[in-house]
């Protein structure tokens, strides 16, 4: 068991204090607009909710993610305390990797490590606009428009994925390039090794 001193005991509890005060702040703008959009786009609906409901739609997501964001951060704060000399020798060594590359397969390196990310932020956002579209037509009812928006995203949806497919591909070609990496498993015995 590790006895911390009281300088990391404070440094724990000021960070956990700043992320739990910026989930806090997340949390209370998302209530904020759950209660707005309620409160003016469903007025008849909001009318009928009681002091307790309208008191926990606002209070819900600010607890949640202001509890959700310390707890991160808790975790967070012990990654870069107790992990962070081997994780920064670990970003080294990406680093040095992503150097030797062509400026194309940088690009697909990090297109891949990311493709998941992107993958939604793609989906959502081509949702969205395909709404913003077909909403303007003035023939079509709601259904009928919601129905094609979500065509549409699911059109855009399997081009990304098959782009994603393209990327994988492309990346285990690199991958193949490079000599192959001994197993880390196999390195942490030879840095223990270096150090007796």
């Amino acid at each position: 068991m590790k006895i911390i001193t009281e300088e990391e005991k404070n440094n724990h509890r000021s960070y956990i204090i700043k992320e739990g005060c910026k989930g806090l702040l997340i949390g209370g703008a998302i209530s904020a607009g759950i209660f707005s959009f309620l409160k003016y786009k469903q007025p008849a609906r909001f009318a009928t909710f009681s002091p307790s409901i309208k008191a926990a739609i606002f209070a819900m997501p600010t607890i949640a993610l202001g509890a959700f964001y310390a707890d991160q951060g808790s975790w967070n704060y012990d990654q870069m305390i107790h992990q962070g000399d081997y994780q920064k020798l670990e970003i080294k060594k990406q680093e040095l990797k992503l150097q030797n590359l062509t400026t194309t397969d940088k690009i697909i390196t990090k297109l891949n490590e990311h493709k998941y990310e992107i993958i939604v932020g793609a989906w959502g956002a081509s949702l969205y606009g395909s709404w913003v579209i077909i909403n303007r037509d003035k023939y079509m009812t709601t259904a009928q428009k919601l129905v094609q928006a979500r065509v549409v995203s699911q059109f855009i949806s399997i081009i990304l994925l098959l782009a994603t497919i393209g990327l994988s591909i492309r990346d285990a070609e690199i991958k193949k390039k490079q000599p192959a990496e001994k197993p880390h498993w196999k390195r942490v015995l030879e840095e223990q090794g270096e150090t007796k």
